[in-house]
């Protein structure tokens, strides 16, 4: 790589990291390409060389943010009590994932796209792309012996499904006390479904 090709890349990062906070601080609304080309100190021709529309920033946006959800389970999964069970600390690590920035900034795109049918259709295929990598993650939070299961697939869905739930009612929750609980009932049901192979 050219020393060029490196500060394209460095610029490029600079402007998703710059739109990823702003949408992270303060919202889809906020989210314009000249709060981005402000926020990244770059010049308008340098945001548009890299992304030409906001639809084209906005799919990029979401692959840096599946990037930062990534990052965010391995944290989590590292920070695991091993004295714990293993299903319940691969739960809660997701669900500790979930709770962070980055999933937040998802929930907000996702809330704009309601009512914004571009945002829903960028969405729809960036989140098509996003969903394998969220596929891998699950995988590796479980582990090979899990995933080696006949009901895998049902758990791995089910699991997702109830944690960006619980991620969702946490915006009005006063505690994660509720989460904790569902994510130990949780547990104990996919233990239940794994001796059913």
């Amino acid at each position: 790589m050219t020393l060029r090709d490196a500060q394209r890349e460095a610029t490029r990062h600079r402007i998703l990291d710059a739109a990823t906070d702003l949408l992270i601080a303060d919202g889809y609304s906020s989210l314009t390409t000249q709060s981005v080309q402000t926020a990244a100190g770059v010049s308008r021709g340098a945001l548009l060389h890299h992304f030409p529309n906001m639809q084209e920033l906005t799919a990029a946006l979401v692959s840096n943010i599946v990037v930062r959800n990534e990052a965010a389970v391995r944290v989590a999964m590292s920070r695991q009590d091993s004295s714990v069970d293993t299903i319940e600390n691969s739960i809660s690590a997701l669900y500790s994932a979930l709770t962070q920035p980055p999933f937040q900034a998802e929930l907000e795109l996702w809330s704009a796209a309601r009512t914004d049918p571009v945002l829903a259709e960028v969405l729809r295929e960036s989140e098509r792309i996003a969903g394998r990598d969220l596929r891998r993650v699950v995988h590796d939070a479980f582990g090979p012996e899990i995933v080696a299961s006949e009901n895998y697939s049902q758990i791995a869905d089910l699991t997702v499904l109830m944690l960006r739930g619980l991620a969702l009612s946490r915006a009005v929750q006063k505690s994660d006390a509720s989460a904790r609980r569902s994510i130990s009932q949780w547990a104990g049901v996919v233990r239940l479904l794994l001796t059913q192979n």
